[in-house]
């Protein structure tokens, strides 16, 4: 019975909550312009210039909201693929070198998931401890020396590049990343 009382209550109350919520979309029509501010002739201020100007309107009042242009058709959006990573026979798919700044970088050539895999392999060969991976942001986590740092991979226009961080926004030192991706390089499968 309870039940039945508050759905009743419910359905009569409902119908009189809509006069509070009315739709108020054009108010602005009915807005009535304020006077301009007037500033005294004794008192001295830089020139006050509208931070929004209002445009000028035609005097009709507007009766019903306006209607959008519809947008003009949009062409058929091609999508790209990346191109396969190349993995041909003979091809080294290790290579040290450095970037455009001086900094050690190893890249390697192959599908991402063999790439991820043989790193941590060989991470373990070395006898390097990984602390955590995160394979969605390419991110294996060591301890070298008692101190934590970063192995970032991430995908370049030919292959996968692989460098040593400190953390999100410090490079490792240079003889550190040199000798750690040196040794990736040597002992790749």
């Amino acid at each position: 019975m309870k039940r039945f009382v508050c759905v009743l209550l419910a359905v009569s109350v409902l119908p009189a909550c809509s006069s509070f919520f009315r739709d108020r979309s054009l108010a602005y029509v009915d807005a009535k312009s304020s006077p301009p501010l007037v500033i005294p002739g004794d008192v001295s201020t830089r020139p006050i210039t509208p931070l929004y100007p209002i445009p000028r309107v035609a005097a009709e009042p507007i009766k019903a909201p306006a209607e959008a242009p519809f947008p003009p058709e949009m062409k058929a959006r091609v999508n790209v693929e990346l191109a396969a990573l190349p993995d041909a026979p003979g091809r080294t798919p290790v290579k040290f070198g450095t970037d455009g700044n001086g900094v050690p970088e190893l890249r390697v050539v192959g599908p991402r998931e063999r790439v991820w895999d043989e790193l941590g392999r060989t991470l373990k060969a070395i006898d390097v401890k990984i602390k955590d991976r995160n394979q969605s942001l390419g991110i294996v986590y060591v301890t070298i020396s008692d101190q934590d740092y970063q192995l970032r991979m991430i995908r370049a226009t030919e292959a996968y590049v692989i460098s040593v961080q400190r953390d999100d926004e410090t490079l490792a030192p240079v003889a550190l990343s040199r000798n750690l991706l040196g040794t990736l390089q040597v002992r790749w499968p």
